[in-house]
């Protein structure tokens, strides 16, 4: 019982791990704080969006993980989705900039013929993720 105790705490810290790392690298692949902090013409204050974005990201894992109850109501409500839209509209637009870029990125890499493997290498991993995931929790 404690060999699969061990084994769910170190695959949730891999996994969250990973996708903390992967979701920070898209971002940083997207440029999308320096790119609105250009747009604004607020470059001085990049760092601290940055900083800003990743305290966002600790608390909100806080609050879901502890189930944190926050009192404030409607109009706390309404600003957290002015601001997460805005989020998400900012990064569907820098998204929609970088898939531009696929094809020259595949062409530097010569992976004209190897992007059908990558796609099913990446359907394999999360079927696989998927799969251990509910055989090890059901």
């Amino acid at each position: 019982m404690w060999i699969r105790s061990l084994f769910l705490i170190f695959y949730g810290l891999c996994a969250g791990g990973l996708i903390a790392a992967s979701f920070l690298a898209f971002l940083s692949m997207l440029g999308v704080i320096p790119r609105l902090a250009g747009l604004t013409k607020s470059m001085k204050n990049a760092r601290m969006y940055e900083s800003f974005v990743a305290l966002g990201g600790i608390l909100g894992t806080l609050v879901f993980l502890y189930r944190w109850q926050i009192k404030a109501g409607y109009p706390l409500l309404v600003l957290y989705g002015l601001f997460g839209g805005i989020f998400v509209g900012c990064m569907i637009g820098a998204l929609a900039e970088t898939i531009k870029s696929l094809p020259i990125f595949s062409r530097r890499l010569n992976l004209r013929s190897g992007i059908p493997y990558v796609i099913y290498g990446i359907a394999f991993g999360k079927m696989l993720g998927c799969w251990l995931y509910f055989y090890i929790f059901s």
